[in-house]
């Protein structure tokens, strides 16, 4: 794929996700085998390396790949190719968004326990 279009009305890390899901779907990463790096990613991609997070993000979403702390991203090894012709539809901003909301709701959270502490 290269470097993302800009001038494309998708964001780039959008980009960046579809084209590593068609890398899966070519078979260039098979169930179970390991994703580059974020900074691998994007170096390949010519994307910040918080835009390559963001597409392994939406990848994991998605059910694609799974993300273990200290041992990178991985394919799902249980996937099924026939899966990412569904996985791979767009969902729309939604996933996104409730990502958001969840980091809200952890931040209220996290706000009103240390309230509570102070009281």
């Amino acid at each position: 794929m290269g470097q993302p279009d800009l001038s494309r009305p998708r964001p780039p890390y959008v980009q960046v996700a579809d084209a590593l899901l068609n890398a899966i779907r070519e078979g260039r990463y098979a169930p179970g085998a390991a994703l580059p790096s974020y900074k691998a990613l994007a170096n390949e991609y010519g994307v910040a390396v918080g835009t390559a997070q963001s597409a392994v993000g939406r990848l994991r979403e998605q059910g694609i790949v799974v993300t273990r702390h200290g041992a990178g991203s991985i394919v799902r090894p249980d996937l099924d190719p026939a899966d990412l012709n569904i996985a791979g539809r767009d969902v729309g901003p939604w996933p996104e968004v409730l990502r958001s909301l969840q980091e809200i709701t952890d931040r209220l959270k996290a706000i009103e326990a240390k309230i509570d502490e102070r009281r």
